[in-house]
């Protein structure tokens, strides 16, 4: 699949059924920006704020990216598909892309400690006239141990070392097959988030193997936004990230 060219210095991966895409990459003359508000804040506040960052800057609603989001807690499929849609909504209210394309990726988890009383934005990522750092920057959307064909859960219900080493490796393995379809470096990362709640010995040999261990992984201690699944990561390669 070849990446959707936007207008405002990104190109996408279509994430097929699900609202939001596989990954982004900034193009020529221009870099990611992650932003992390130092106060979470309630997805309908969050939508306006990235809004009023944006316009502040002089940029477009479609240089939205990437956001990433935080849950009171994992939600049944039936439960997320509500969520989705009312996430669509949310987007269109504000301005952003989500009728029939979905070009902004995606991460979703639910903290185990201190969970949020409703969903918040953790932080948000944009595209901006600039140079990536030598290269250019990407995101891949957060990645569970959820296959898709044959459809089903990798070694599901196993936290064993084993279990775990077995969801890192089909993980990693999709977020590299997405970054090479991409178009993005994998030598380029610049920062992983890991979501479980379950120890991470089992998984690290692989994720030595992948370079990641080197590059360091930030573990947050929680679970992927849909029930029974264990084990999450979202990669990224962003020259520029702020605290706002």
């Amino acid at each position: 699949m070849q990446p959707v060219e936007m207008a405002s210095g990104f190109a996408y991966l279509p994430g097929g059924p699900r609202p939001f895409s596989a990954g982004v990459i900034a193009r020529p003359g221009h870099a990611l920006v992650r932003v992390r508000p130092r106060a979470p804040l309630g997805i309908a506040r969050g939508f306006a704020f990235v809004a009023s960052h944006l316009a502040a800057r002089g940029l477009p609603h479609t240089a939205l990216a990437g956001v990433e989001i935080r849950s009171p807690a994992a939600m049944t499929p039936a439960d997320f598909a509500t969520f989705n849609r009312g996430y669509a909504a949310l987007l269109r209210d504000h301005g952003f892309l989500a009728d029939e394309t979905f070009p902004i990726a995606r991460s979703n988890m639910a903290p185990l400690f201190d969970p949020p009383a409703e969903a918040v934005l953790h932080a948000f990522t944009y595209t901006a006239p600039g140079a990536g750092g030598g290269g250019a920057d990407f995101l891949i959307s957060g990645k569970p141990e959820l296959r898709e064909n044959p459809p089903g859960i990798v070694a599901p219900g196993d936290a064993s070392p084993s279990g775990m080493a077995a969801k890192a490796r089909f993980v990693i393995d999709a977020l590299r097959a997405t970054t090479t379809e991409l178009g993005g470096d994998w030598r380029r990362l610049t920062g992983a988030q890991a979501y479980t709640i379950h120890p991470l010995e089992g998984a690290m040999d692989v994720l030595r193997e992948s370079g990641l261990a080197a590059l360091g992984v930030t573990l947050v201690p929680g679970y992927p936004p849909v029930t029974g699944l264990d084990f999450e990561i979202d990669v990224r390669a962003i020259t520029t990230e702020l605290a706002v």
